[in-house]
């Protein structure tokens, strides 16, 4: 899916995206003291006694006991057992601020949810939440365009793939919240939320199969270790294993993964330490493609994606995550975090960068060597607090957080001779007749590299300015970013170092009509310093964003009716998108000025009875660029619908039925090196796509429960996701897959 992981450091593709980079030039001594006066200022409070809350699940009696203790407005309890409404959001304004009080659209994404859909790639779980992507994987895209990488426990985390076995939940921002975290986009932020020890031994083994070979265990165990004295220890280890068939050809899907989590809990007190470890070996893009209409194109059969034997990489994802969680006052809490990881892809890739021809029906392949490594570290605190300025109730959120980060992209065509251009048909490719070099030959061009750095510091403050009525928000941040590229890895030679700093703000607004209607309005600043580049490698110019935001919410029958709507304005300037990728195997961007993004969205949760519960979402809008033409990577509409319903009589107890439908329209991709044969046609229109999945569940009793899950139920053919009209992934046809669980 993602031809060039530049996407993410050093081009990006258009966007409302805002591709923050994620290194910093802030050195390592700034980042040691920012962390070690964090610590001291938690030492210092250490003695202050907080009042523990127990968090709740709402499942059987037995679970719950599974959620943990709510010791601070920075803990998030385990969503398991919740279904799929949630009146709150931790992450949400960095508090635990009922939605209600938040001048945003916030949708939550519970574990819940997350097992009904049964994917593991986030991009296939989020798109049934109303969030589409730019490729198949961690890549997602808010109000007609793509967003950044999603934060995982509030850090940047720049991936872009990963398995989300250690994810409780999603909660999706959509609007822009810059002025809290790093690597924010305009359109919309995914703030990931890790699984975390809960308080009472829980263990289980998941084994799942699908009907087209490939088979998965998962394993989940959590619990007290031991005490000592008031401290108490507690661990989670979550692991998977993925192996067996892929339906497409020449082509796999294997996975490695353990997330191991070690916590204390001392008085007033967290710290959690966390590892986490991933090994996939994929196919790391999409080769198929559509037709001049918009079609995917199935002429050579549906399990033809167009790979070659041997085309595959290996991903690797390592690191360290920590957070201290301090309350230090009975309305005060404080959360240090930090992390250090990195990623690496090394493999053979054989795609159609030559692109497509189709009055001739024919494709051309070219191959390179994906050999990439991105390190990371990244630290921050945050401060919260709630307290009376006369009558008057003020909540005060401020800190600042620092990522560094080192990039070696040795991403390069192969040397002549090695792998020459193949041209084939593209109704019968024979694509076994040939496979991709081996990984280790020689290639042509310059390894290139960079570190950059981003760092902020902010504040915001809310008001209630009339008790229950009125609430005002109003956040700075002032944001600093800079870019050093390496343009020769082997000699050190160094390209012109970018940068920009930039004072970014955030007001809102909310006025509670009644208990149960909210009014609410927004504005908030966004900017990023140049970081794609174009054809001739040349970097675009700075981008700069601002967005205007109005809508009401609603919180019906004690919140079992829940519903956002909201209408958004959103301009960014110095755009650009995926044009397509070099003969040396490096992608670049075409600049295409200011964008403007218009539209409105809507988003609800609904249990109407006991049992019965509803989650949907609704996007129209277009994008546009200064000349008020459409731009690539966008889309129109998007609208999905999760349902389901837990039987409530004693002769059906346990058994649980649902569905999920989302559709994607509208969806533009740029032809690139496709030749279509239709004069002056530079965007093609995506058919849209209909993706319609099944699911039933049944506890047996305490230990055994079953699953069961049908995606793609009405067996269409069609665009899962896209980088441009040839570079595709395609959707499966009608699958199926089980799975039984055994807790003990």
């Amino acid at each position: 899916m993602l031809m060039d992981h530049a996407v993410y450091n050093n081009q990006s593709t258009y966007t409302n995206c805002l591709i923050i980079p994620m290194n910093c030039t802030v050195h390592s001594k700034k980042l040691k003291l920012l962390i070690a006066s964090a610590a001291a200022m938690a030492a210092s409070f250490s003695t202050v006694i907080a009042q523990s809350t127990a968090g709740a699940a709402s499942d059987e009696g037995a679970e719950k006991k599974e959620s943990p203790i709510l010791l601070s407005k920075f803990e998030v309890t385990s969503t398991q057992g919740r279904g799929y409404t949630s009146n709150n959001a931790a992450t949400g304004f960095k508090t635990n601020e009922e939605l209600m009080r938040i001048p945003q659209a916030v949708t939550l994404v519970t574990r819940d949810l997350i097992n009904d859909i049964g994917a593991v790639d986030s991009s296939n779980i989020l798109r049934f939440a109303g969030v589409s992507n730019f490729f198949a994987g961690e890549s997602f895209a808010l109000r007609g365009t793509r967003i950044n990488y999603p934060l995982l426990d509030e850090m940047p985390d720049g991936a872009p793939y990963a398995d989300n076995i250690n994810l409780d939940s999603y909660t999706v921002l959509r609007g822009p919240a810059a002025t809290l975290y790093l690597n924010a986009a305009l359109g919309g932020t995914v703030l990931t939320t890790s699984k975390t020890p809960l308080p009472n031994e829980v263990r289980s083994v998941t084994g799942k199969v699908t009907d087209y070979g490939t088979y998965r265990i998962e394993g989940d165990f959590t619990g007290p270790l031991f005490a000592v004295g008031d401290a108490k220890v507690s661990y989670r280890v979550v692991a998977a294993l993925q192996e067996g068939e892929s339906y497409f050809k020449n082509v796999v899907d294997h996975r490695k993964v353990i997330h191991p989590t070690l916590q204390v809990n001392y008085k007033n007190t967290v710290v959690r330490v966390a590892y986490d470890y991933q090994q996939l070996d994929h196919v790391p893009n999409g080769n198929s493609f559509v037709t001049p209409t918009g079609e995917l194109y199935t002429g050579a059969g549906r399990d033809e994606a167009y790979y070659v034997p041997g085309s595959m990489e290996n991903f690797h994802r390592r690191g360290v995550r920590g957070a201290i969680i301090q309350k230090l006052a009975d309305n005060w809490d404080m959360k240090i975090a930090g992390t250090s990881w990195s990623f690496s892809r090394y493999g053979s890739v054989v795609f159609p960068s030559g692109g497509i021809n189709w009055p001739a029906q024919t494709m051309t392949f070219n191959s390179r060597k994906n050999d990439q490594e991105y390190r990371y570290t990244i630290g921050q605190i945050d401060i919260n607090g709630k307290y009376h300025i006369g009558p008057i109730s003020t909540q005060s959120t401020f800190g600042a957080s620092y990522s560094e980060s080192n990039s070696k992209n040795r991403i390069l065509g192969y040397q002549a001779g090695i792998f020459p251009s193949r041209t084939v048909p593209i109704s019968n490719p024979n694509l076994n007749s040939f496979s991709a070099p081996d990984a280790s030959s020689p290639v042509a061009g310059t390894p290139s590299g960079g570190n950059s750095y981003v760092g902020n510091y902010y504040f915001q403050q809310t008001a209630d300015v009339i008790k229950d009525r009125l609430t005002l928000v109003v956040g700075l941040t002032r944001s600093k970013i800079k870019n050093n590229s390496i343009s020769n890895l082997i000699t050190g030679a160094s390209g012109q170092p970018v940068a920009g700093k930039e004072t970014l703000h955030r007001y809102g607004v909310v006025f509670n009509v009644t208990k149960e209607i909210a009014l609410y309005a927004m504005e908030s600043t966004t900017f990023a310093p140049a970081g794609q580049r174009d054809v001739n490698l040349n970097l675009l110019p700075s981008v700069q964003g601002k967005a205007h935001e109005a809508g009401f919410k609603t919180s019906f029958m004690d919140g079992r009716l829940s519903s956002t709507f909201a209408v958004f304005k959103l301009e960014l300037t110095n755009q650009s998108f995926f044009a397509g990728v070099r003969p040396d195997g490096i992608s670049y961007f075409a600049p295409i000025g200011t964008t403007t993004q218009e539209g409105f969205d809507f988003d609800f949760t609904y249990t109407p009875t006991p049992g019965l519960q509803f989650m949907g979402a609704y996007y129209h809008g277009k994008v546009r660029d200064q000349t008020g033409a459409k731009v690539a990577n966008s889309y129109s509409g998007l609208y999905s619908l999760v349902g389901r319903y837990e039987f409530q009589s004693a002769n059906l107890k346990g058994l649980s039925v649902g569905a999920g439908f989302s559709r994607l329209s509208g969806r533009l991709l740029s032809v690139g090196a496709y030749v279509t044969g239709i004069a002056g046609l530079k965007l093609i229109e995506v058919e849209p796509s209909n993706e319609l999945t099944l699911f039933a569940s049944y506890k047996l009793d305490k230990n055994w429960s079953f699953r069961l899950n049908v995606d793609n139920a009405l067996d269409e053919a069609y665009v899962l996701g896209a980088q441009n009209a040839y570079f595709v992934d395609p959707s499966l046809p009608r699958s199926v897959s089980a799975s039984a669980t055994y807790k003990f």
